[in-house]
Order: structure tokens, then C-alpha cells, then sequence
């Protein structure tokens, strides 16, 4: 069976799982505990030697790195989240590079500075997070402006890309990044967040630590 190595509170690990779940794909969560610093233990970095979540582990198979460890599942079970075709692939690896330079580490600004800096003591790097907002603001325009033509950002079935922008955008509530000026994104991610494929992960975002 897949072992999953997350913390859910760590968005990028939530793709992975996100995946597993879209995918019909037998798996088992493996919690990292970052506050005591497990992902520095001997045994963590045997799987993942980068020290961060996510990480997969397919019995004697360990890959680290969220988009790899989708890209990974899905073509192992051959799932539709990758169809098949170098130009069909190549419009998904498009769309999760994007949401990963420019959508998930912007947010991440955010987050860290709103919600983590204030959680754990930690100063807030005041531009950081505006520029991580001043970011968002250039960016969302063209994810809006693609589901305001097409159910989903390769067109009309679920991709990787589409779990990628839901996990990225796990964190906007607690960290308070308003995206209502954006209709169609805002409706399609209330349609996603209603699937089953995250409702038997979790409700919301931190619910598993009683957020």
C-alpha cells in the first residue's frame, strides 16, 4: 500500500492525498509531526533526505515533492487525473507549474505572515506579505478568466492541475485572502471543496487540529 507522509497543515502534503482520494487509490497517511521536528529524524530522511512534507513511499519506492508524488500515483493506476498525450499532459503540467510559483508560494507568504507568524510567536515580514498579496492580485486574473470559459483548467474533466489549485488554496480562509472578485473561481471551488475526494479528508482546512 501507498504511505503518504503529510501534515495537514502543510497544503502542498493535502495535494497528495487530495490525489489518492481522486483516484480511488488505496493509501494509508502517515503523519509528520513538524513541531517536534520529525521531519529532521534519521528515519524521516531516509524517505524524503529534503526534510520537508510530502513524501510517498511505495514499498521500497520513496519520492519526495508534491507535483512528482501526483504525477507518480496517477500514472501508476493510470488515472484520468493525467491523460494520456504529451500536448493533454503537457497543458496539466502547465497549469500546476503556474499554481505552484505563482499562486502557492504567494499564499504561502500570506499564510505564514497572517496565521503561522502570530501562531507561533514568530515576526511578521510586513513585505512579504505584500508582496505575496500584490502577487496574488496579478495572478488569480488568469485561473479566473479560465473558468469563466471551461468547468475546469484543461477543459472539461478534472485534472492534476485542479487538485493542485485546491490544495493551494486550502489556507485562504484562516489567512484571510478574499477571492470573491473572483465569481467563477470562487464557485468552483465551493463545487470541489463539496466532493468526496476532500470531504473524506477533512471538512475545511485545519480541522484535523481542531481549527
Amino acid at each position: 500500500m501507498i504511505e503518504i507522509y503529510y501534515h495537514p497543515l502543510s497544503f502542498p502534503s493535502l495535494a497528495p492525498v487530495f490525489t489518492a482520494e481522486a483516484a480511488g487509490i488505496e493509501y494509508a497517511t502517515k503523519l509528520v509531526d513538524l513541531s517536534k521536528g520529525e521531519q529532521s529524524s534519521a528515519e524521516y530522511l531516509a524517505v524524503n533526505p529534503f526534510g520537508k512534507v510530502p513524501a510517498l513511499k511505495d514499498e521500497d519506492f520513496a519520492l519526495a515533492e508534491s507535483a512528482s508524488i501526483m504525477r507518480y500515483m496517477a500514472r501508476k493506476n493510470q488515472s484520468e487525473l493525467y491523460p494520456e498525450g504529451i500536448h493533454a499532459q503537457a497543458k496539466v503540467d502547465q497549469w500546476m507549474d503556474y499554481i505552484h510559483h505563482h499562486i502557492r508560494t504567494n499564499i504561502g507568504k500570506v499564510h505564514f505572515n497572517r496565521s503561522l507568524a502570530p501562531m507561533f510567536g514568530a515576526e511578521v515580514d510586513e513585505k512579504s506579505l505584500s508582496d505575496g498579496l500584490r502577487f496574488l492580485a496579478n495572478n488569480f486574473p488568469a485561473i479566473e478568466d479560465c473558468l469563466s470559459q471551461q468547468p475546469y483548467l484543461c477543459g472539461d474533466v478534472m485534472t492534476l492541475a485542479d487538485i493542485a489549485l485546491v490544495a493551494a488554496l486550502e489556507p485562504i480562509d484562516i489567512s484571510k485572502i478574499d477571492i470573491s472578485e473572483y465569481p467563477a473561481l470562487t464557485r468552483w471551488l465551493a463545487d470541489r471543496r463539496g466532493e468526496t475526494f476532500y470531504t473524506n479528508v477533512h471538512s475545511h482546512y485545519g480541522a484535523e487540529l481542531g481549527m
